[in-house]
């Protein structure tokens, strides 16, 4: 059984700042060295700040390279009279000609790889050490560009991300932990012909280990023993001494454009206990560089007795499956596979359908996935972001008028889907909409694409073709059907959908199915693909064909193997966090708080909880107290999320106070699963004149914005 200790949901990040402060540059005197300054981080971090610029510390040191080669590079150090300056000077007798050159820095020396051409390799450490009201002062990697007139103006590679939690624990190491596939620290290059942003590119291979990254809070002194930094240095027992708890801030230097798919924060303290937070997926959550992205203050809870299992996949959800057929997107209701697999389904249709986009007629295309006041969430969410069906099916279409009708808060809505764990099927338009854009295209023309996928596709530019499907021995949809026997599905419609050409681009992406056929040049290229970049995301399916309108046969059978294996593949089970005795959570805020870890339950959807019970424990209460008129069921078990058809005991009543209760129970982590069991009527059908058809939600509409309720245990 794979295990994590804990993950659950802390308020989205608030970005503090929208741009960065440039520190002032100085002529320099090409007779006397080079003169430097660095630029702020912006935001409501405190570096070692004076003013607005970044202070030079005694021994920094930079690394100058006078060409495009490695060998013909210097180290210069600081002046010691520069220290705690926003102006330094770095200078050595016998290398003034590298002040008259034009000529390429880096900082820090002990991060610099090598050059070659324009190209500057950068080596990001995967430890960084705590420094009090600031950053690790090697780890903050910054680049500079000299014409020969001796001033060097360094701007930052990265960002920052601080960690403020809240406790009288001595911490000892704090890590982060991406859930997407990106590295936060190894090798990464920079091109130095930038013009006033350098970018930071890391390597595309990454390891499991480069997902984490570890700030040291203690550090061992000259006898070899830890040492106390931090906020306050009397320690006792691992407590740090003082009579109010103190607010401890860890800063990160983390590498641009991560972090946007979620993340977790793990604190260890000296004696062992530790605690984790899961910030979930939200695209402004991501890193930018030179600005400090900051975490909302965290009540430090001892979870060290608790073990959250990472290999159970979510279960509870309010339907299978959602279908979009709406603006410019093929006219179907229904497709074969919805009674073939008995699904529970609902869609969305309009009538439009031509290549064009109007914001004001598409207001109600929009609405679906940003949502309105009976449903704050969009069709797609819960209250608190989760995903509420197991699937998406995107249909074909025009892909870059559909993603523009969506607005951008239903793109963003669809993104926070998946990554929080919903799956998505796209065919023909469908899957370009779920990649980042077209090869051999016009970029700017796809900003209305999802990147769910995160590589570049290929257009084809011909239309009404079949061509065979081979399904590779290895195809993960060949768990579900054999076709035939053969691995072969024939005459497979195309009308201009996608090929996979560069597939092998995006680490972790799968090969469904290849094409057939033999006249056009995507012969024997990828036709179908998959991607899923965390266990905490969904999986997505692209299928450059149209397989999804045949009654019967082989081409139906392989629109079910993607569904099923779409299914397959949504995110795993959350915890919301760990329930301690005797105290109360109440779980009575709304999408518009933005706190998922406290947020109301939706239709169908099962919150979970866990705790440790210790040995000897007695009298033991299990209570679930609903706050509105809304039925809510309460599930316990052992060992696993207590989904409903794995919970050990249960009551599923309509009384609004709901308990479990035990003489005793055996010691160990025991998962608490509280489930919502209404939901609105839904009527599949035309309104709007006509011009809409679809979901229709009556009755019940309340619990669209989530049914609030505590839960607590307790024992003796």
């Amino acid at each position: 059984m794979k295990s994590l200790r804990l993950f659950f949901l802390i308020p989205a990040i608030l970005l503090c700042a929208a741009s960065c402060q440039i520190g002032e540059v100085w002529p320099g005197d090409s007779g006397d060295g080079f003169t430097a300054s660095l630029e702020s981080q912006s935001g409501a971090s405190r570096t070692t700040l004076s003013g607005s610029s970044v202070l030079w510390t005694e021994g920094d040191t930079i690394v100058v390279y006078k060409s495009a080669s490695t060998a013909d590079s210097h180290l210069f150090a600081l002046d010691p009279a520069d220290d705690g300056k926003a102006k330094g000077h770095f200078s050595e007798a016998g290398y003034e000609e590298y002040y008259n050159s034009s000529c390429y820095a880096f900082y820090p020396a002990s991060m610099a790889g090598s050059v070659s051409g324009s190209i500057l390799t950068v080596n990001l450490p995967p430890v960084q050490y705590y420094r009090e009201g600031s950053f690790d002062r090697n780890a903050n990697p910054a680049v500079a560009l000299s014409d020969g007139n001796g001033t060097l103006a360094f701007k930052n590679l990265c960002g920052l991300i601080s960690v403020a939690v809240n406790t009288s624990e001595a911490i000892s190491e704090v890590k982060i932990t991406t859930a997407a596939e990106e590295a936060l620290w190894g090798t990464g290059t920079v091109d130095m012909n930038f013009t006033s942003k350098p970018e930071l590119v890391m390597d595309k291979s990454v390891t499991e280990a480069q997902k984490s990254l570890v700030l040291k809070v203690y550090k061992a002194g000259d006898d070899g023993q830890f040492v106390t930094v931090g906020p306050g240095s009397t320690v006792t027992d691992g407590t740090l001494g003082g009579d109010t708890t103190p607010t401890q801030t860890f800063f990160f230097v983390v590498p641009a454009g991560t972090l946007a798919q979620g993340f977790t924060v793990t604190t260890t303290t000296t004696t062992g206990k530790f605690m984790q937070k899961y910030a979930v997926a939200k695209a402004a959550n991501a890193i930018e560089r030179s600005v400090c992205t900051v975490m909302p203050g965290i009540d430090f809870e001892d979870e060290s007795e608790v073990e959250i299992r990472t290999d159970v996949p979510n279960k509870a959800f309010y339907k299978d499956l959602f279908a979009d057929a709406g603006t410019n997107l093929s006219k179907y209701k229904t497709m074969p596979i919805v009674s073939y697999l008995n699904l529970s389904y609902e869609y969305f249709y309009t009538d439009s359908y031509t290549n064009s986009y109007n914001e004001t007629e598409e207001l109600e295309q929009a609405k679906v996935f940003i949502g309105s006041d009976e449903d704050l969430n969009g069709v797609l969410l819960y209250p608190d972001g989760e995903p509420r069906f197991r699937a998406l099916y995107e249909n074909g279409g025009y892909s870059t008028t559909h993603g523009r009708a969506l607005w951008a808060g239903g793109r963003q809505n669809i993104r926070k889907f998946f990554y929080n764990g919903g799956s998505y099927v796209g065919s023909c338009a469908g899957a370009f909409f779920s990649s980042r854009g077209v090869i051999d295209n016009d970029y700017s023309s796809t900003n209305g694409y999802l990147g769910l996928w995160p590589g570049y596709v290929n257009d084809t530019n011909i239309y009404d073709i079949y061509p065979d499907y081979i399904i590779p021995d290895d195809s993960p949809l060949l768990k579900y059907y054999d076709f035939g026997g053969d691995h072969r599905v024939a005459q497979v419609k195309h009308w201009n959908g996608p090929y996979f050409a560069e597939y092998a681009m995006v680490p972790g992406t799968e090969v469904l199915c290849i094409n057939d056929y033999p006249a056009y040049k995507y012969h024997m290229l990828p036709s179908v693909i998959a991607y899923k970049p965390s266990i905490w995301s969904g999986r997505v399916i692209p299928s450059g064909g149209h397989p999804e309108q045949y009654p019967d046969g082989e081409r139906r059978d392989l629109m079910a193997s993607y569904i099923k294996y779409a299914f397959d593949g949504v995110g795993i089970a959350k915890a919301k966090g760990v329930l301690h005795n005797g105290e109360v959570r109440r779980m009575t805020k709304s999408t518009t708080d933005d706190d998922p870890a406290y947020t109301k339950v939706g239709d169908k959807q099962c919150h979970h909880f866990v705790f440790a019970l210790p040995e000897g424990a007695r009298n033991i209460c299990v209570r679930m107290e609903s706050l509105e008129n809304f039925n809510i069921s309460l599930h316990l078990a052992e060992g696993t999320f207590a989904f409903k058809e794995d919970a050990q005991y249960k009551v599923e009543n309509t009384d609004k106070v709901k308990e479990l209760k035990f003489d005793t129970l055996p010691s160990g982590t025991w998962y608490v699963g509280v489930q919502c069991e209404d939901t609105p009527t839904c009527t599949l059908g035309d309104y709007g004149g006509g011009k809409y058809s679809g979901y229709q939600y009556s009755g019940n509409v309340a619990v669209l914005n989530g049914a609030p309720y505590t839960i607590s245990v307790t024992w003796e």
